[in-house]
């Protein structure tokens, strides 16, 4: 695709309720919707980082880092607004869990790949398959650091690219899924979307840990200590907790206790804080 230059760009509540405001006026009530985020990549903890819209005239980049939740609820939480969005679940976790926002009003295309049985259904392959558009996959993108400012125009198309044609792929889906009458399951399946609770199971984070599940008695109770003990010093440094102590060596550190002296921390984390966890982790064993 050939980038287009003249996007909206947001950076302020102001800025934002201008837009809503104006979309409001023109009669609209349709947007597609996706999100950029930090998932503990680059920093601690998860973080909304960037909004793309397109809304059928205008493509819009919003920055969420100087807009205050309650603005971006009038966005995200305004039932008037159907978002088209593809594959959201993982969009609906991540603001539920970290600024308490619900996505309301989706259209999520992406059960539609399902029901019609497309050979790949990545939103890419689909993009390509029902509306010949080829995007360039650029792979350094999926892993890139959002949180970084200024972002790069190549940083904007790449995330433009995934809400520009969400609005022309809805109509051709939703066609096909008419003919084939598979209306009713699709709507069913976005209601399930819709209704689920995203809130998450404090408990999940420990369970994740591949070897948690093996302990036995009081090993998960000092797991949990050992695996908040790592968190603490992650959010202290802002590191991804993975970069603090890898996920093997927590259960290494609960089944040999001895192991604690065999971790390489790595030297973005100031000595005086790694003698701290250490002490910590010793005492979260028995061995302090």
């Amino acid at each position: 695709m050939e980038f287009i230059m003249n996007y909206i760009n947001i950076d302020s509540r102001a800025a934002l309720r201008a837009y809503l405001e104006k979309f409001k006026n023109k009669g609209l009530h349709v947007i597609a919707l996706d999100i950029e985020a930090e998932s503990n990549l680059h920093a601690y903890g998860e973080r909304l980082c960037l909004i793309q819209v397109f809304d059928g005239v205008n493509s819009v980049i919003i920055d969420p880092f100087g807009i205050d939740n309650a603005t971006l609820k009038l966005l995200f939480e305004n039932t008037n607004i159907l978002k088209v969005m593809y594959d959201a679940g993982s969009d609906l976790s991540l603001l539920k869990n970290t600024i308490s926002i619900e996505i309301k009003s989706i259209l999520d295309l992406r059960p539609a790949a399902e029901l019609l049985n497309y050979d790949k259904k990545d939103l890419h392959s689909v993009i390509a398959f029902e509306l010949g558009i080829i995007l360039e996959k650029k792979r350094k993108y999926q892993k890139h650091n959002w949180i970084n400012r200024p972002l790069s125009e190549q940083a904007i198309e790449y995330a433009l690219n995934d809400v520009m044609h969400l609005l022309a792929l809805k109509d051709v889906i939703l066609a096909k899924l008419y003919a084939k009458k598979l209306f009713e399951p699709f709507f069913l399946k976005n209601l399930q979307i819709q209704n689920k609770d995203y809130t998450r199971d404090p408990d999940d984070k420990y369970r994740k840990i591949n070897g948690y599940s093996r302990l036995r008695g009081s090993k998960k109770t000092i797991f949990r200590r050992v695996f908040d003990i790592r968190e603490k010093y992650a959010k202290l440094c802002n590191m991804p907790s993975h970069n603090v102590i890898q996920k093997d060596d927590l259960v290494n550190i609960v089944n040999d206790p001895k192991f604690i002296d065999k971790i390489r921390f790595s030297k973005r984390i100031r000595n005086d804080l790694i003698q701290d966890m250490l002490h910590e982790l010793r005492r979260a064993v028995g061995t302090g």
